[in-house]
């Protein structure tokens, strides 16, 4: 199983970062800086925002908003595979940080990136597609990050 959730992970960053979807416009505010990459997301009661985060699918440290200065640590993210044709969720995670400058007791705010929609022949190429997935099958991907904004 463990094998299994990261294997979804890979893909979903992988397509996520290929396709450009997570980035939304946010080349329009120019490149990256190197070790890095811009998304857009749209957070609750602060709108529509784009941030630089580490490349690493493993980071967790604080997103940086892009021509601002603020940045946000997060508390959890989450992401879903859902495959729309049949309705299934194929794959759910959530990620709790308890601990460090993000405590979980501190207010905090919802962020989401644009759902990304593929086929599931795309969204799967070079791997196997899980079972009762078809090959047709249209694939959703959704991500929230919980943040604690800060100044």
């Amino acid at each position: 199983m463990e094998q299994m959730k990261r294997m979804f992970l890979s893909l979903v960053l992988g397509a996520a970062a290929a396709s450009g979807l997570l980035a939304g416009t946010a080349a329009a505010s120019g490149p990256a800086a190197p070790g890095k990459r811009l998304v857009e997301v749209n957070c609750e009661g602060l709108g529509a925002l784009t941030v630089s985060i580490a490349r690493s699918e493993h980071a967790n440290g604080a997103g940086q908003v892009v021509g601002a200065k603020a940045h946000g640590i997060p508390v959890s993210t989450t992401f879903t595979v859902t495959d729309t044709t049949t309705s299934t969720v194929l794959f759910s995670e959530t990620e709790s940080r308890s601990s460090g400058p993000a405590h979980q007791n501190q207010s905090s705010v919802g962020c989401k990136s644009a759902p990304l929609e593929e086929e599931a022949s795309k969204f799967f190429a070079g791997g196997p597609l899980p079972p009762g997935v078809a090959a047709t099958d249209t694939i959703r991907v959704e991500f929230e990050v919980h943040i604690v904004p800060k100044t």
